[in-house]
């Protein structure tokens, strides 16, 4: 029992150690600031495509009735008259006006996780910022397709017809393995240090898999315990938004920095690793 205490403890020093190192609560708040910030662009971007594309129903038979009765009426009834207002004046400037913008928010979070992969990584950035910021740009669109992409195939789970089963099996799968691709494209070339394909492969299933965790325990939240129906209710909105990106940016660098650590574990000698004989002394006391 002492054993695996030590263990715990060295375990905890050794992550307080890099918390501290690589600033990772800096960068996961300025991550999380800017994604704060580009949720209002694509959220624009989002019903900009959905009125060009005449499905209105996701939000009205989806999104919609899951918001309603989670906000005090008035504030329902603006959201859906936003909502509207934009699905009617849904038009060719808009929709590249709000592309554009969520391009470029998501081009600023590309940008901040790179500084933050840099830290990890311990790699010095020497590109220039016309390197960057087209490859920040790039990426932020590949992110934004991916995610649209992610959208289309779960909303095609409500299609009828023989492919209906299939596709209402299929479609998390398929959407999860589209969001953890394009995280692999970020985690390989974003950083100044390139990963191989297998540990960004690694590293996007960590991320994937912790905003997954996230996203439930957020959910439950949201359906048995958070009232957002009185006055103080709906300016909790913003403070929950700003936590949940807040912890997904710390479980994205939390998921890098672990995905580095065993990666460096695996090419050392065994007397020379940091984080598996720790782990090894938990599990087994040794």
């Amino acid at each position: 029992m002492q054993s695996r205490w030590r263990s715990f403890k060295a375990i905890v020093r050794l992550w307080v150690d890099l918390f501290d190192r690589h600033s990772l609560l800096t960068y996961a708040s300025a991550i999380a600031l800017r994604t704060f910030i580009a949720a209002v662009a694509c959220t624009l971007f989002g019903l900009g495509v959905l009125g060009a594309a005449h499905e209105r129903q996701l939000w009205e038979k989806t999104i919609g009735p899951q918001i309603k009765p989670k906000v005090l009426p008035h504030v329902f009834d603006g959201i859906d008259q936003t909502v509207h207002g934009v699905f009617s004046s849904s038009s060719a400037g808009l929709l590249a006006l709000a592309s554009a913008l969520a391009v470029w928010e998501v081009s600023g979070i590309i940008r901040a996780s790179i500084g933050a992969l840099d830290e990890i990584y311990e790699a010095t950035e020497k590109r220039p910022w016309w390197i960057r910021f087209p490859l920040s740009f790039a990426l932020a669109i590949v992110f934004l397709a991916a995610v649209l992409g992610a959208i289309a195939i779960v909303w095609a789970g409500h299609v009828s017809g023989g492919w209906s089963l299939p596709i209402l099996i299929l479609r998390w799968p398929a959407a999860v393995a589209l969001i953890a691709f394009a995280f692999e494209l970020i985690v390989r070339w974003a950083p100044a240090k390139h990963r191989r394909a297998r540990w960004a492969s690694l590293g996007s299933v960590l991320v994937v898999v912790g905003w997954i965790g996230e996203t439930l325990i957020f959910t439950s939240y949201v359906r048995s315990v958070a009232n957002f129906r009185t006055p103080v209710g709906s300016l909790e909105v913003f403070i929950f938004l700003a936590t949940y990106f807040y912890i997904a940016a710390i479980v994205l660098l939390v998921a890098m920095e672990l995905d580095e650590l065993v990666r460096l574990d695996m090419q050392r000698p065994r007397n020379k690793q940091e984080l598996l004989p720790l782990v090894a002394g938990v599990i087994r006391g040794t």
